[in-house]
């Protein structure tokens, strides 16, 4: 009777041990996945944060270049805006100055001719 017990004993142990096995490998299978898995993913994470770092990089330089080009829109347009004001003025001056001009060249002619003036 002990014997029998020691034996039925014995066979559900190893019946047991054949079970927990199985299982384990089962188990062991799906942790091996879950690990690859969570490896797979922090690299795309990685890789996602880097790409978001080069696009900030690239969003910071042409954010740049934005304040550069208004700068220059507004640098072109005092320009322009000057000439705009004083272009009426320095006009009638510039042809005051030519007809000046043409004059003194009048004049030196009649004295190169020996007119008297």
């Amino acid at each position: 009777d002990l014997q029998h017990e020691m034996n039925t004993g014995r066979a559900d142990d190893a019946e047991a041990q054949k079970l927990y096995e199985e299982q384990r490998g089962g188990l062991q299978g799906s942790l091996d996945t879950q690990l690859e898995s969570n490896l797979a993913n922090e690299k795309e994470l990685a890789d996602v944060r880097s790409q978001k770092a080069g696009m900030e990089e690239h969003k910071g330089q042409k954010s740049s270049d934005l304040v550069a080009e208004k700068d220059l829109k507004d640098a072109i347009y005092s320009d322009c805006s000057w000439v705009k004001t004083h272009f009426a003025s320095r006009r009638d001056k510039r042809k005051s100055e030519m007809a000046g001009l043409t004059e003194a060249k009048g004049y030196l002619a009649g004295v190169a001719a020996g007119d008297d003036v």
